[in-house]
């Protein structure tokens, strides 16, 4: 025997063809499912105020008298819950496939993203700066006009509160924001479940299951 002829070959590329065609929408499936899962649970997460359960900051006390109910109350201890609304995840190419989740994507606006950034980094605010672009009033200024605010009965204790905290000393030239990661901390303690879910996906699309 000098050769074995080996038949079928074109059909078997064929079949091959397609097996990684239907591979290819599987893995895309379960991509986008995973994708659409991690960004449910981070905006919970960040709603909550701890990403991958590591709490934020709190907020100042600044913050919580100023953005506190009517009643005089404190305003509750939970930063950075609007960023919740910024989430997306987005599919950027399918070969070799590259999922984002987090604050990215076309849809969503450079000044959400910037947003983001600065309360992940952390940033300071010079208390001489003004406070808005309408006003002629500094951060300085404003935050004493606030402090000097005179309310009686219910709102006594919020008094003493405001002559604590509004009153800048001279030597005060920054207001800090401390950094308040997300991204990170979420991807930490939930890297290894996405994986499997992602494996587990695959393979049950493969089979022909609804996921």
């Amino acid at each position: 025997m000098l050769n074995v002829t080996l038949r079928g070959v074109t059909k078997l590329q064929k079949d091959l063809k397609a097996e990684r065609t239907r591979a290819k929408k599987a893995l895309a499936t379960a991509v986008k499912v995973e994708g659409y899962r991690l960004r449910k649970v981070m905006k919970a997460e960040i709603r909550k105020g701890a990403p991958g359960g590591r709490p934020f900051k709190g907020l100042s006390m600044i913050r919580r008298i100023m953005w506190g109910p009517e009643s005089g109350r404190l305003k509750v201890n939970r930063p950075l819950k609007r960023l919740a609304i910024a989430i997306r995840y987005y599919i950027k190419r399918q070969d070799p496939i590259e999922m984002h989740v987090g604050f990215s994507g076309p849809l969503l606006s450079k000044s959400w993203k910037r947003l983001a950034y600065m309360h992940q980094e952390g940033f300071s605010t010079s208390a001489d700066a003004y406070y808005s672009r309408y006003s002629t009033q500094t951060i300085r200024e404003m935050l004493a006009e606030e402090g000097a605010k005179i309310y009686g009965g219910r709102f006594t204790g919020k008094k003493s509160l405001r002559r604590k905290y509004f009153f800048l000393r001279k030597s005060t030239q920054k207001l800090k924001t401390p950094a308040r990661p997300i991204v990170a901390p979420f991807w930490d303690a939930h890297r290894s479940e996405a994986l499997v879910n992602l494996r587990n996906n695959f393979r049950r699309k493969m089979r022909g299951e609804r996921i």
